[in-house]
């Protein structure tokens, strides 16, 4: 077995100072977990990607409730950063070549290495929507490197190979005030580009997270806090209950990983549904998307208490996060949504209305609940 729980381990305690004095609080919640059991199997931490922090923050929660020998899927954008990138690894991260992640060649060897961390009863935390949200929403999940996990319970019928669903809920990301510039860059930094343009791509790119987590790692220096954050799981889900491995089978092929594509696309819209369900939904979420197609000359704070209602019933419906705004009065979730985008600067400061102020914001604020794809729990058969 490889050291990376020993390294972490020898940080566990700063990263603990750290994330005390950045985040006003950070809270775990999930059903109970017989942890040494889990570990037992084959098993693949399946994680929504909001910000850079969710590397260091969901592993942290992982450690607190038990489980070892982490390692953690990161693009090569930051794992061959100087510095930061043989950090990353010594922890436990292993590299995801972003610029070819959809060749099928790579995604085969990348799916089997994987396995190979797996069979060796390594918890592989994995991201994969394939990039942090820029939108706020959950993205679609993509079938990669989730594929790993179906070929370990093809090529182990009778074993259980078990996945657990978590989702990170930021009050406010540290990067998502920077996304813009990000997207700027991203844009500018593809081959496509001239040369000049792919190199002011390239600073646009790398210099939005420079300029995000610089204060970021300095805040307990300068006392910035960043709100609460919360990690919610799920229980863990057999492979083979969740799919029909042999039913879905593709003939004609000698190649395990070509055979259970349709298996693996399948296992990715379940994940998904996963990730809506289990992500936490906050008091300036819904008032977010309260705002979100308002007239320029905004709303009373009473209309916004209205309106309110008939979305919390909705989303209670749909089986959806409420932990934090289920048991607030409608006056209790305005205030403290209100309270939240008057520090993002989204809405203007007026005691008796709400009138939108930085659009983009609100949208990136209003996304998690605005999600048109039904959630629902993926149900074990």
């Amino acid at each position: 077995m490889q050291s990376f729980h020993q390294s972490v381990m020898g940080v566990v305690g700063g990263i603990d100072r750290f994330f005390g004095r950045v985040f006003t609080a950070v809270t775990i919640d999930g059903p109970a977990l017989d942890t040494q059991e889990l570990q037992q199997h084959p098993h693949m931490i399946v994680s929504t990607h909001r910000s850079h922090v969710d590397y260091f923050l969901g592993g942290y929660m992982l450690i607190r409730r038990g489980f070892t020998h982490l390692r953690f899927a990161a693009g090569s954008n930051l794992t061959k950063l100087p510095y930061i990138g043989p950090r990353f690894r010594a922890f436990g991260a292993f590299t995801v070549e972003r610029e070819i992640a959809f060749e099928r060649g790579y995604v085969k060897k990348l799916c089997n290495r994987v396995v190979a961390m797996m069979e060796n009863k390594e918890a592989v935390i994995v991201f994969p929507e394939g990039r942090r949200s820029y939108s706020g929403a959950t993205l679609e999940v993509k079938s990669g490197i989730l594929g790993a996990a179906v070929l370990l319970q093809a090529r182990r019928p009778a074993e259980d190979v078990l996945l657990l669903p978590m989702a990170i809920s930021y009050e406010w990301p540290p990067d998502a005030s920077w996304f813009g510039l990000l997207l700027k860059g991203k844009k500018l930094r593809k081959h496509t580009q001239p040369f000049f343009k792919r190199i002011l791509g390239n600073i646009l790119y790398f210099g939005a997270d420079i300029l995000a987590f610089g204060p970021f790692m300095l805040a307990p220096t300068t006392g910035k806090k960043y709100g609460k954050v919360y990690v919610d799981y799920g229980v863990p889900l057999p492979v083979r209950a969740l799919l029909n491995l042999d039913a879905d089978k593709s003939t004609g092929t000698g190649d395990d990983f070509f055979m259970h594509r349709a298996s693996m696309q399948k296992l990715s819209r379940l994940m998904h549904e996963q990730f809506i369900a289990l992500y936490r939904l906050l008091p300036h979420h819904l008032l977010a998307a309260v705002l979100h197609d308002t007239p320029a000359a905004g709303i009373p704070l009473a209309q916004a208490e209205k309106l309110l209602h008939p979305l919390l019933e909705a989303l209670r419906a749909a089986g959806r996060n409420l932990k934090s705004v289920g048991q607030l009065t409608m006056p209790e979730i305005v205030r403290q949504g209100r309270q939240h985008l008057l520090r993002c600067k989204a809405i203007t400061r007026c005691d008796t209305l709400l009138t939108v102020r930085k659009k983009r914001v609100i949208d990136y604020c209003a996304a998690p609940v605005l999600d048109k794809r039904a959630p629902a729990t993926a149900q074990v058969r």
